[in-house]
């Protein structure tokens, strides 16, 4: 029952995660096309559209790295599995699942702590948006991540 519920609750979590990431995409693409017509037709545009854009990438960035934490999905810099035996593989993904899951963990930490020196310092992304509400992405990502990754360490405990 319980594995049943999870399930249903990690379907609802990943089509979520799709929507956001179509969202910011369109969002991106629709922006960037009206920002184009306006520069080179109206003489016109948004001065703060660069910007803009750039927090869309980084929005988009993270999320699709949480994306691709789903199943593994991710860059992985895998020399030495080939040459290990097949046994003992599993033992290796479990070590890098958990050493991945505490590097994002770091990350999350020491981005909170940035996002919070940008709160308390009340800087300006641009118009007047705080800065800190653009960046607080960077240790919702990190720390989603990580919970991620414990959970496939979790779940590869109950096979």
């Amino acid at each position: 029952m319980f594995l049943n519920n999870s399930k249903k609750i990690i379907n609802i979590i990943h089509i979520i995660e799709d929507v956001i990431v179509i969202l910011i995409l369109m969002t991106m693409i629709i922006f960037s096309i009206y920002q184009i017509f306006m520069r080179n037709f109206m003489d016109s545009g948004f001065i703060w559209g660069d910007h803009f854009l750039r927090i869309l990438v980084l929005w988009l960035g993270l999320v699709g790295a949480i994306l691709a934490s789903r199943k593994g999905k991710q860059i992985r810099i895998d020399v030495l599995s080939q040459f290990i035996p097949t046994p003992y593989r599993r033992y290796i993904e479990k070590f890098n699942l958990i050493f991945s899951a505490v590097i994002c963990l770091l990350i999350s930490y020491y981005s909170y702590l940035f996002v919070y020196l940008e709160y308390n310092d009340a800087t300006i992304a641009f118009e007047s948006i705080p800065a800190w509400i653009t960046q607080a992405i960077i240790p919702v990502a990190f720390f989603i991540m990580s919970l991620k990754y414990i959970v496939q360490i979790l779940n590869e405990n109950i096979k």
